[in-house]
């Protein structure tokens, strides 16, 4: 159909509420609001049957933004092809990106069965954690649009593309999304947790209990970890983890809690010491998030470090002994 090429995109116009639901990732995205931008259309009535929305990245790559678009093409591989150009083609826009990488191309494209399958050049393989899923969902639902298509399966370099454990993808489907659109105050359910902040020398943990909404269809470990990177509410309480890491992937396994942040953690100087910086994840997941050990990771080991005594290797289990107060700011 068409292979080694560059390929255009645009976008806008969205709320996308959807979440990835696929087996294979045991993390479940939350569903981001993004602002509508409508776009106009002649006569905006019904759509034409060659109406399609096309879903791009946030510019912040944590959610999907959803434009509808008008294509020219009426054939199957025609669409396929013009909807992978529309995902590869830079935007004007400062509010979202094209979905398909610039250093990544599509190197084959065919149906078989209901089933298409897109091939990707080897630069897919660095599109990491929710930036990879979210590219991946995002093509997934526009491809999906298209009539006789479906299933959306995922090669790389004519391989099947493969989880970090070298499990197959499961191909995805509209069955692998979940729609939330008005509903989801039925998913919130009231949780107690306890968080685990730096004092104000920074050298112990003051732990603050209290109950929080949250989301069933979200992991509770990314919910405890970015109520982490929030203003503690107990005075001479303080955030523990530098202030601008970035929570890069999270999953949990035989009551394991694997986490993984930016190199940020190790390269932003911090005056809080960095056993209160680790037992503040620490005993937060192991209290809030029902896992027993947590191990700690980040994206680049080879950045140099602020941190001189920040040793992450191993698998740490919850420890109290930093602990100087405990602050109940709600009860269930």
């Amino acid at each position: 159909m068409f292979a080694n090429g560059m390929y255009k995109k645009i976008l806008t116009n969205g709320i996308y509420k959807k979440i990835l639901t696929n087996g294979i990732y045991k993390r479940i995205l939350s569903a981001l609001v993004i602002v509508a931008v409508m776009l106009s259309f002649a006569g905006c009535g019904s759509r034409s049957e060659n109406s399609y929305t096309v879903y791009y990245l946030n510019i912040d790559k944590t959610a999907i933004v959803t434009v509808d678009v008008e294509l020219n093409s009426n054939k199957l591989d025609d669409i396929i092809e013009e909807l992978i150009e529309l995902l590869s083609t830079d935007t004007n826009s400062v509010e979202y990106f094209k979905t398909i990488p610039t250093d990544v191309t599509v190197r084959e494209c065919k149906v078989s069965n209901g089933n298409l399958i897109i091939d990707f050049s080897p630069q897919y393989n660095n599109l990491k954690g929710e930036a990879e899923i979210l590219t991946r969902s995002a093509i997934a639902k526009t491809m999906l649009q298209v009539e006789g298509v479906n299933l959306v399966s995922f090669y790389v370099s004519g391989k099947p593309m493969t989880d970090e454990a070298g499990n197959v993808l499961t191909p995805l489907s509209n069955d692998s999304f979940l729609d939330d659109y008005g509903n989801a105050s039925s998913f919130k359910v009231k949780k107690e947790v306890s968080l685990y902040y730096a004092t104000s020398t920074g050298e112990d943990l003051i732990c603050e209990k209290k109950v929080i909404d949250v989301d069933e269809r979200v992991q509770l470990a990314d919910v405890v970890l970015e109520y982490l990177r929030k203003k503690p509410e107990t005075e001479n309480a303080q955030v523990a983890i530098p202030e601008d890491t970035m929570i890069v992937n999270t999953s949990v396994s035989d009551g394991v809690c694997y986490v993984t942040l930016d190199s940020t953690l190790l390269t932003e100087k911090s005056d809080i010491s960095s056993k209160a910086i680790i037992y503040s994840i620490v005993n937060s997941l192991c209290d809030s998030a029902d896992v027993k050990s947590v191990v700690i990771k980040t994206t680049n080991t080879n950045d140099a470090t602020q941190q001189d005594y920040l040793d992450l290797t191993g698998t740490y289990v919850s420890d109290k002994s930093m602990v100087v107060a405990t602050n109940v700011i709600s009860e269930m």
